[in-house]
């Protein structure tokens, strides 16, 4: 299926997610994607490279991950099937990526330009509008309570939480990188999920 009309009910369902755009609109953006198909392991940016696309994440799942100053890898955020996956401050600053964006399972992903996505933001409005709710969303609401989650709850709860958004997820990915989504160790989730039994 490397024919982009194949994924486009798919492109408006993830677009409408967050704003009805136009036909029109999706059209634009249909002409200016490409897909890419890629097996488990393959990186989609490496750390200290300028990021230059964004993707549509249409089937498998990736993890942005970096390492912090002691030599510890860092699994930043999990992305599965219809999430946009990018280096958002790379692209806006047009700076290296401070992380890498890796396949955790062989994946599907639709795959924009980002000049060419900007550009349609900046002519179109409901793409704009779009582009406003998928931030408004995905970096003020979901990141606060990510954060607030880290602080308040429990490493338990927030296990139950993830696992109860995305019940499948255990039997799909590795727990290694579940534990570093939820800011605990391995060793810690194997405990949690012990106890639960």
């Amino acid at each position: 299926m490397n024919n982009i009309e194949h994924y486009r009910e798919f492109i408006k369902e993830v677009l409408h997610n967050y704003y009805k755009v136009s036909d029109k609109s999706i059209e634009q953006l249909i002409t200016n994607a490409k897909i890419r198909h890629l097996e488990k392991g393959k990186l989609l940016l490496s750390v200290g490279e300028r990021a230059r696309h964004i993707y549509f994440l249409f089937q498998g799942s990736v993890v942005s991950c970096y390492l912090n100053n002691e030599g510890k890898l860092y699994h930043k955020n999990i992305f599965l099937e219809g999430n946009i996956v990018g280096s958002i401050v790379s692209l806006l600053n047009n700076q290296p990526s401070n992380f890498s964006l890796e396949t955790i399972e062989k994946s599907i992903l639709i795959e924009i330009n980002y000049s060419k996505y900007k550009q349609l933001i900046n002519e179109n409005i409901d793409f704009k509008n779009f582009y406003i709710s998928y931030l408004e969303r995905n970096w003020v609401i979901d990141k606060e309570k990510r954060e607030i989650d880290i602080i308040l709850k429990e490493a338990k709860d927030r296990y139950i939480d993830f696992i109860r958004t995305h019940p499948d997820i255990e039997n799909r990915i590795a727990l290694q990188y579940i534990a570093s989504h939820l800011g605990i160790t391995p060793t810690q989730l194997s405990r949690i999920r012990k106890k639960m039994k």
